[in-house]
Parts: C-alpha cells; structure tokens; sequence
C-alpha cells in the first residue's frame, strides 16, 4: 500500500498576501495539498477511525461499574413487629466477557475500519496532487495559447501591412486584402478567446491552490519524455488492479461487510460472562443489621427467539456483503481499463509529440519559403496565409500534447498508487 509521507506535504512555501508572484509546479502542489479541503476531510475522518480498534478493544476488557444508594426499608411479618429503617450502601461490579463473537468479530473488523481511513488518505493525498498537477498545466497550456495566438495574429497582421503596399502598387487584388482581413478578424477573436480562457483556468488554480499565481515555470521547447518501465501495458494494468486505492478501499469494505455477516451471526450464538459484585452495607436503624454482600457469577445466556429480527439482520448483511463484492469487480474492472487507457495515452502522447515536433519544424520552413515564394511571385497570397494558418496550427497541437502527454504519466502513475511528491519534484527539475 503506497502511502505519502504527511511531512513531505506539510511544507508550504510563505505566500505574501494575496500579490500574485511566480511559482514553479512543486510550490504549486505543496499550496494546494496544504488547502485541499478533501484532503483535510481524509485526515479527519482517518483520526476518527483509528479510535475503532481501542472501541472495540475496551468491549472485550472488564467493564467495572460503582455506584452509591441510601434505601428505605419496611418489613411487614404476621405475629410481629413492623421493621422499617434506612440504609445507605455503595456497591462495585465487574463484568468480563470470557465469549461473545460478536464483540469479537467488531474488534476483528476495528482493523479494517482503521485500515480504510488510511486508504482514504492516500486516495485523497493523490487525488488532490492530481488536481494541482493539472490546474498548473492547464494554465499553462492556457498562457502559451495567449502567446501563439498573439504570434499568429501578428503574423498576419504584418502580411496584410505587405499586401496594402502591393495593393498601392497594383501588386495584389481587392480578393487578397479582404481575404487576409478575414484571417486577422479570425487570429484576433482566437487571441480574445485564448486571453479569456487563460483567465478562467489561472481562476482554476487560485481555487486548487487559494492564492493567485501569475508566472509560472514551463516546460523546456525539447524536453524528451521518459519511457516507461516497464512497457507493458498489462503489467501496469496487474498493478492497478492490485495496488489502485480505489481498489484497495472497496477491498476493505468488503472486509469490513464479511464481518457484518459474522457479527449477525454471532447474534445465534451463546454468550458467556462473569460478573462479580460487592455491596458493604451502610450504618442502619430499625431492628435490622448491616450487611455486606460479595456475589461472583459465571452466566451463560443462549438467544431463543427475537421475532426474526436477528435472521433478518443475517440476510441483511449477506445483500450487503454481496453489494460489496460486486463493488470490488466494478473497481478491479475499472482500474484495468483506466491503466490500459493511460498507459496507450502517454505511449500515444510520446509519439505524436515527436511528429509533431518535427512537424512544426517542417510548417516553419514551408512558411518561410512561401514568403520568399509570394515576393518572387511564385506563390499567392492564399498560399502564405494558409502556410502561417498551418504553422500555427501544428504549434498548437504540440503545445496540447506535450501536456497532456505529462498529465497522462502522472494519471498512471496514480492508477497504480505510486503517484508521489518525487514524480513532482522529477518534473519540476526540468522546468524554466
């Protein structure tokens, strides 16, 4: 069971106000793991399951209970006297469970419970880095859309200023000019969208993290991406399906509803106790004498009959361990299928950053030369707005993939629960 260290996330770097300021992606993760309430909710709830085991323990020891009374007696007997007088008394008593499967089976099942809560950590510590490592990608993907639109709209702004000098010369025709307008209102309303969702995920990140950031690190233009180790997809699907935290969490619940049904039906069961009591009789009037009473039992108490209601709790828990097993197929199934995804996604992912990066390179060179072409006039106008429209076009498809090649790493890695602070730190090392 892969586990973070509370410690490694506990440290958060100091924030000044609400002045937004430049941070790289593990101040990022730090903020928001220290903000996350989800997270915070996880290690409330896990401190609260760790009292199940000593609850559940304290059931098996001696309960020891004292109490003081002061009674009124009047005795009544044919042929004598009437007796009455007060008496005061404290008495002490001690039960000790010697066999009660139900008590046993809850302390049995305590494990579980605690085991669960600190899953639900885990899972909870993962899901929130998750969060953060993609809020802080998105608005970055989102600030490098703003510039490659700005570049893109400058692009051909400054081929509309060249075909207006044409135009004054009788080089280019009304056609070209309008059709390269078209393209800068085009370019300008991408710039405007780009700029407003860049507002949107920053917004995001502020949420993720609870203060703004303005600058963050990027990602280098060549950085290679790892290969997996290993590259099989099958084996990292075994792994998920073995170590995911959303499979380890229906494990133990359905643990946890095995031993519901044994509790249910330790209810059919004898149960044996031993009691013992001792009562010193207090200062008395009247014609009686104080008294002091010391008993020791050993009971044996066996359940005949309850109107059904114990059989019915047996079936009741027996749906629920089967709604519980099913639970656990369900999460086994989907934690093979999200492995398998995310392994093919960043397979894919290092695959195309490649072409595509080879594919800009390749649009960059068509670009240039068609310019050289149009001012020899052996290309139109068309051919150099649709050579800046295809340059940067591939440029925005590399920017997405290198992203979104890095998210899916990481999803992986926590599909297999062995996403932690390290993998941040490997890719924070790389940033600039």
């Amino acid at each position: 069971m892969c586990r973070f260290k509370a410690s490694l996330f506990a440290v958060a770097l100091c924030v000044a106000g609400t002045a937004a300021h430049a941070a790289d992606l593990v101040t990022v993760v730090q903020q928001a793991l220290g903000h996350d309430a989800d997270l915070a909710q996880a290690r409330a709830a896990y401190v609260a399951a760790q009292e199940a085991v000593p609850q559940a323990r304290a059931a098996l020891l001696p309960q020891i209970s004292a109490g003081w009374g002061r009674t009124y007696n009047s005795i009544e007997t044919e042929g004598f006297p009437r007796q009455s007088y007060w008496q005061n008394g404290w008495t002490v008593s001690l039960t000790q469970p010697i066999f009660d499967w139900t008590r046993w089976a809850a302390y049995r099942q305590a494990d579980y419970v605690e085991a669960r809560g600190g899953v639900d950590v885990g899972a909870a510590q993962q899901a929130a880095l998750l969060r953060a490592v993609r809020a802080y990608f998105e608005a970055l993907a989102a600030d490098d859309e703003v510039t490659r639109t700005a570049d893109y709209r400058a692009a051909v702004d400054a081929h509309c200023h060249v075909l207006q000098r044409n135009r004054a010369a009788g080089e280019a025709t009304v056609v070209d000019v309008r059709e390269a307008q078209t393209a800068l209102d085009q370019a300008t309303l991408q710039h405007a969208d780009a700029q407003s969702a860049l507002q949107t995920k920053r917004r995001a990140l502020q949420q993720a993290t609870g203060v703004p950031f303005d600058a963050l690190a990027r990602l280098p233009d060549g950085l290679a991406l790892p290969r997996l180790v290993p590259e099989d997809a099958d084996a990292w699907a075994a792994q998920a399906k073995d170590h995911g935290y959303g499979v380890q969490q229906k494990q133990l619940d359905w643990q946890i509803a095995k031993l519901d049904v044994s509790k249910a039906e330790g209810a059919h069961y004898p149960s044996v106790y031993a009691t013992g009591t001792y009562t010193p009789a207090g200062a008395a009037s009247g014609y009686a004498r104080p008294a002091t009473t010391t008993t020791g039992m050993l009971s044996v108490s066996i359940p005949l009959y309850a109107g059904g209601a114990m059989q019915s709790r047996v079936r009741e828990t027996q749906a629920l361990q089967d709604k519980a097993q099913e639970a656990l197929v369900s999460a086994v199934r989907a934690a093979d299928a999200s492995a398998r995804d995310n392994f093919a996604r960043y397979q894919e992912g290092r695959t195309r950053v490649e072409l595509l990066a080879r594919f800009v390179a390749s649009c960059r060179d068509t670009l240039a030369a068609t310019r050289i072409g149009y001012k020899v006039g052996t290309r139109t106008s068309t051919d150099v707005l649709r050579a800046i429209d295809m340059f940067y076009a591939a440029q925005r498809d590399l920017f997405a993939a290198r992203y979104d090649t890095v998210v899916a790493l990481m999803l992986l890695k926590g599909d297999t629960s062995t996403l932690g602070l390290t993998d941040v730190v490997q890719i924070n090392a790389v940033l600039h």
